[in-house]
């Protein structure tokens, strides 16, 4: 079986892009003169579903091949039509060693990783929505495999949008299989980086206008499972919450986002033991800009139980950053940081640990192997946007431990420790990247980082290590 899935994938790859080449409007990077077709016509979105072709209906003169795949008319009023898209991506992760060499499995490996996405979205009036996606993912040369990197064709979205549009706000009930996007802060994401997508079962409500986005949810995450169509509704955790969102309320020069999460698991891990956990997470995000500089300001406590004792905790996060125009490019000077709160005292009744709901296995690096706990990191960054070229990106990240009584978290499950240890430095990681969009199907991508060890991986008894990637998407 899973030969035959990763031959059904490699096969899908291919066809996918011959046959969005073949597709492609020759003016695809182009302006086309048409005042009806939006800037961002063929801008895809890394959610889906947030794509909306209905401007389509509106264009002067036929429609090419491509855009007769993106807006297929059912007849009737124009919001009657349904649109089919995906994408095909091939990823490659080295690493030399893994984990820093920790554990039986701390040898170095590369990665070969394949998924191929298919989605179709059918709107019948502007009341109705309905969206599924269907995946499959292969992966070679991972020494364990994990449950989110291989599967056969699965069903990773199916929900209907039930919207009633009134004077300038909409509201809108999601029911279904759905990927939840609540808005921007650091302690949640999709894990794109994977093969396979975080997606969950439940139901959202939304409401919206020119200012306000207010979302509000009760779900329960996907399990995935490597036969065909057998992901299951996980039983072992559950995840609610409201989050809103202001553009400018009242003229106030920023974006303000106010949220509260609760994630519930029946086990989960941590330096203290192990135990069931109800966990809220109580914050707030600003977005904006004073004079020339562009910032990210966020914050969060957390509270609940975990076994028997209280949950006090906090996590932090600032970025500041500026561009500028030079020679033809424009470069873009930054500095971002994370603050994760540590257990001080492993036997005290109050459980210090910060632990964000869903967060990006890569918050921290991109190697995706030093988790959002226990943390404190500053990573001065510099960008370089070439035109009609890359985007290149140099980093350097000072990694630390806030609390010494707590350990150092890596992937899922992992706890790095280095017994009566008092050092504070955990890593320093240096990195290159680049982002090349080809055009809007195709899209190159590639990172080399070297992790210095700090005093703290040396006393577990791990070294430096290397990391690169090499990734192709085409999407559709």
């Amino acid at each position: 079986m899973r030969r035959a899935c990763r031959v059904a994938i490699r096969v899908g790859l291919i066809c996918a892009t011959a046959g969005v080449l073949a597709l492609q409007p020759s003016h695809a990077q182009e302006s086309t003169g048409d005042d009806s077709r939006p800037k961002e016509a063929i801008a895809f979105r890394l959610y889906r579903w947030e794509e909306n072709y209905l401007w389509l209906s509106r264009k002067t003169g036929p429609l090419t091949d491509y855009e007769r795949l993106k807006y297929i008319y059912l007849g009737g009023a124009p919001e009657n039509y349904l649109s089919i898209g995906g994408e095909a991506r091939y990823r490659f992760d080295g690493y030399d060693p893994y984990l820093f060499g920790l554990t039986a499995n701390g040898k170095a490996f590369g990665s070969n990783q394949e998924r191929l996405f298919l989605h179709s979205d059918l709107h019948l009036t502007q009341y109705f929505r309905a969206f599924a996606q269907v995946d499959a993912a292969a992966e070679q040369g991972r020494p364990v495999q994990r449950a989110y990197d291989q599967s056969s064709p699965d069903l990773r979205q199916a929900f209907v949008d039930f919207i009633l549009p009134v004077d300038r706000s909409t509201t809108t009930l999601r029911v279904g299989r759905q990927e939840l996007w609540l808005g921007p802060t650091r302690w949640m994401a999709v894990r794109d980086p994977t093969n396979l997508r975080r997606s969950f079962d439940g139901a959202l409500f939304e409401y919206r206008d020119d200012t306000y986005i207010l979302r509000s949810f009760a779900a329960r995450p996907v399990a995935i499972y490597p036969g065909p169509f057998d992901d299951m509704t996980s039983t072992s955790e559950f995840f609610r919450g409201t989050y809103l969102r202001a553009k400018q309320p009242q003229g106030f020069p920023a974006t303000i986002d106010l949220y509260l999460l609760g994630r519930e698991q029946d086990s989960v891990t941590y330096a203290r033991g192990t135990g069931r956990e109800d966990r809220w997470t109580a914050g707030g995000r600003v977005a904006g800009k004073f004079a020339t500089l562009d910032y990210v300001i966020e914050g969060a406590n957390q509270f609940g139980k975990f076994a028997r004792a209280d949950i006090s905790a906090w996590g932090l996060y600032g970025q500041v950053s500026r561009g500028f125009e030079a020679a033809g490019v424009t470069p873009r000077l930054g500095v971002r940081t994370h603050y994760a709160s540590g257990d001080g005292n492993l036997k005290d009744p109050t459980f210090r640990t910060f632990a964000a709901p869903y967060p990006a296995a890569s918050e921290i690096t991109e190697m995706s192997l030093l988790s959002l706990s226990n943390t404190i990191n500053l990573q001065p960054y510099v960008q370089v946007y070439v035109p009609n070229g890359p985007m290149l990106d140099a980093s350097w990240n000072w990694v630390s431990r806030a609390s010494l009584a707590d350990s150092v978290y890596g992937p899922p499950g992992t706890i790095i420790t280095a017994p009566g240890s008092k050092a504070v430095n955990v890593a320093q990681i240096g990195q290159l990247a680049f982002t090349w969009e080809l055009s809007p199907f195709l899209q190159l991508h590639g990172i080399y980082s070297h992790t210095f060890a700090g005093d703290y991986i040396k006393a577990a008894k791990g070294r430096d290590m290397d990391y690169y990637r090499f990734q192709i998407m085409q999407r559709f």
